[in-house]
């Protein structure tokens, strides 16, 4: 949802597209430069970034991986949540649904490789996960809860 710089330029893209831009300062600005456009169209969660790749949740439900030299789309899953909020760490994914399900998977851009799931709420559970060293503060409609990464 939110547009991310990365390296020397910025992928951007909420419902319409994921999009690859190069930025260049000007002596009257930025000039911006479309590298690469992609069909996936990102729903409500940042995208997380590692080693040139970007995982989404989709509008349509679904998790994609891109790779970022070119806007390749490299795999898609099958529908998983109508919302994920991501954090990244250890080559690994930590995913909160808004049903309070918690999903690790390893950050693999050949396939998609969920290494577990855990229930850790039955409240709705829209808000972003928080990652403070090994610690994960999660918010749901009853409160904030802490967990050991």
């Amino acid at each position: 949802r939110i547009p991310i710089w990365i390296a020397d330029y910025v992928l951007a893209g909420y419902g319409t597209g994921a999009v690859g831009l190069e930025l260049n300062r000007t002596e009257s600005g930025f000039a911006v430069k479309e590298l690469w456009r992609n069909k996936a169209k990102g729903y409500m969660s940042t995208p997380v970034v590692l080693d040139g790749y970007a995982y989404l949740h989709l509008a349509n439900q679904r998790f994609t991986c891109i790779d970022l030299r070119n806007g390749e789309t490299k795999w898609t899953t099958e529908p998983y949540g109508q919302y994920w909020s991501m954090a990244v760490r250890d080559g690994k994914i930590l995913a909160l649904d808004e049903r309070g399900q918690l999903l690790l998977i390893r950050a693999n851009p050949e396939k998609f490789e969920l290494l577990d799931t855990k229930e850790i709420t039955n409240s709705p559970a829209w808000a972003h996960i928080a990652v403070a060293g090994n610690e994960v503060f999660v918010r749901d409609l009853l409160g904030v809860t802490a967990y050991r990464w």
